[in-house]
């Protein structure tokens, strides 16, 4: 199985504003996001961003994604399971149950500190970066400060309007 750690970027790496909104992402980018977990049957994400992006955009957000898994990893053992979403402990936990649900790949939309936890256990095998044409002074990035380093190797660039770019990347190992 591999997992694909994908995100909408600013051109300075960052996911989202300091207080999480991502009004400056165009709204082709969710149908993107869409299409990804259409094809690929699951998510994986932080407990934060699942809470965040529930908050944010209470009339549609992850609930209205159909998907085989949903899942949400947090190190919280009490936090309560909402329907329709699978609770796991660690990244780990997250990818040995994908593993044994035969899944292909894993879609990892975390939050910076979620994608950093991957990294630094060496899970992520793919990176993609989809860039909107934004500098933001202030956000938070892609990936949270923590002591690892990730070598790339550049597999496609894909043009996905006149605007925006996607950047995939192999992880080297």
């Amino acid at each position: 199985m591999k997992i694909v750690q994908s995100n909408a970027i600013s051109v300075n790496g960052m996911i989202a504003r300091e207080d999480g909104d991502e009004d400056w992402l165009p709204s082709e980018g969710w149908d993107e996001f869409v299409a990804d977990v259409t094809k690929y049957g699951n998510f994986i994400m932080g407990r934060e961003t699942y809470e965040l992006v529930k908050k944010l955009y209470p009339d549609y957000n992850f609930d209205n994604v159909k998907a085989d898994f949903k899942l949400i990893v947090t190190a919280r053992h009490d936090y309560i399971q909402p329907d329709g979403y699978i609770v796991t402990h660690s990244p780990e936990e997250a990818v040995d149950f994908l593993k044994a649900k035969n899944a292909q790949v894993g879609l990892l939309i975390g939050g910076g500190n979620l994608n950093s936890s991957f990294y630094s256990k060496q899970l992520v095998d793919e990176t993609w970066l989809t860039i909107s044409p934004t500098i933001l002074g202030n956000g938070r990035s892609f990936v949270a400060a923590r002591e690892f380093e990730v070598e790339l190797k550049l597999l496609e660039v894909i043009q996905l309007n006149k605007e925006r770019i996607q950047i995939r990347y192999e992880v080297v190992k």
